[in-house]
């Protein structure tokens, strides 16, 4: 299904133009969402992608629809800055559901969505006064999640282990097939008058946004840096330090088994996320190390990490003890110390723009839009996401 939405090799290929009004650097799900949302403001687009359209962080990612809070972001717990921060990112976490939910709509197109909802379980008491603590700032900000303890935990979901001490379900969780949204995106981009042209990689960017390529040069009104988890790199290029990072992280399928998990599982204390696919397969990651890069630039996979991550399920779903490892695989995500996406214009390279989010999968479409609407009409982006947030580390080489 999903490679007939592909646009035909020939409208990603050909020479560049030698001028165009935004250059949105990266084929990914945040690159192909900028693309199509500033087309379809009107705006002339050309998006470059280094190597093929989704193949890598963007297509090999578990795509997993995040809206709980989660252990890595209680930092700071109990200080006002700290739940200041969180209703912030769960307000955010809400419009990205919206625009999900209505998505499908808007590209007229199955995205095989599932509003499946979500379970986060805790093993300790500990954990589960994390959960409660968490839940009340979640429903501050809006996004309904409910406390359910050991004994309401079992009636609700007698699959999972019946000695857990409880769980927030969140009815808004899901998950989407992660190789649809890029595709479907390009093909509407295309239709607005965007053009795309992949294998073509970005070698600098001038201060006067003449956009260097190995097949040739773009003279650009803007440039858009949507590299995701090789943003920094790209914009190294240009002499800008971003604040973000590169992690690679392990993702392992099963064997299929029939139906038996219907939401999106996680864990407040330990690295889980757990779902069953429309196959029938079970999609295990939650954030383990992947391995060290190989020759090919790309990340191995860790024994360790695949059998550290399976027995975290087994012991959350012990049905899951019999069924079969068949497939690892390591993707990258950006992250940044602070946990804020980056997205906004470089002050030292005006009319350099960067677009990277935390939670990718998740956050991606939103983001886009917000670039796009900020460079059609000028719609504010929060001053928390600016790159120039760390001005210390923030400088021009040239």
């Amino acid at each position: 299904m999903w490679t007939e939405m592909w646009p035909a090799a020939a409208q990603t290929r050909g020479p560049l133009p030698e001028t165009a009004d935004t250059v949105v650097i990266g084929g990914g799900l945040v690159g192909a969402a900028v693309a199509y949302y500033l087309a379809k403001e009107g705006g002339e687009v050309l998006l470059v992608e280094r190597g093929e359209l989704n193949r890598e962080a963007s297509g090999t990612n578990a795509g997993s629809f995040h809206f709980q809070i989660a252990l890595h972001q209680l930092t700071e717990r109990g200080t006002a800055a700290s739940r200041e921060r969180l209703l912030g990112d769960l307000r955010l976490h809400l419009e990205a559901a919206r625009l999900w939910w209505q998505l499908e709509d808007e590209l007229e197109a199955d995205l095989r969505l599932h509003r499946t909802g979500g379970l986060m379980v805790a093993e300790t008491e500990e954990e589960l006064q994390l959960l409660r603590d968490k839940h009340a700032i979640e429903e501050e900000a809006g996004l309904e999640t409910h406390v359910l303890e050991t004994a309401e935990l079992r009636a609700f979901a007698p699959y999972l282990a019946h000695d857990l001490a409880g769980a927030t379900w969140c009815p808004s969780e899901g998950h989407a097939d992660p190789f649809l949204p890029v595709p479907l995106f390009i093909r509407r981009a295309l239709e607005l008058g965007a053009e795309i042209r992949a294998g073509v990689d970005v070698t600098e960017i001038t201060p006067d946004l003449h956009v260097r390529t190995t097949a040739g040069t773009v003279r650009a009104g803007r440039v858009v840096n949507a590299a995701g988890a090789w943003a920094r790199e790209l914009a190294a290029r240009s002499g800008i330090d971003l604040p973000t990072r590169a992690v690679p992280l392990h993702v392992n399928v099963t064997e299929p088994r029939a139906r038996m998990l219907e939401p999106l599982v996680q864990h407040i204390g330990r690295r889980l996320t757990l779902k069953q696919t429309d196959h029938g397969t079970f999609i295990i990651g939650g954030g383990w190390p992947g391995g060290r890069r190989g020759l090919s630039g790309r990340h191995g996979t860790s024994w360790r990490s695949a059998a550290g991550n399976a027995a975290v399920a087994v012991r959350v779903m012990p049905s899951l003890s019999g069924v079969r490892l068949l497939r690892t695989w390591t993707g990258v995500m950006a992250f940044t110390n602070d946990l804020e996406p980056v997205v906004g214009e470089v002050a030292a390279l005006p009319g350099y723009f960067v677009c990277v989010a935390m939670s990718g999968f998740t956050l991606a479409p939103l983001l886009g839009r917000m670039v796009a609407r900020h460079l059609a009409h000028g719609e504010p982006i929060p001053a928390a996401y600016s790159p120039d947030r760390h001005s210390a580390s923030m400088s021009r080489g040239r």
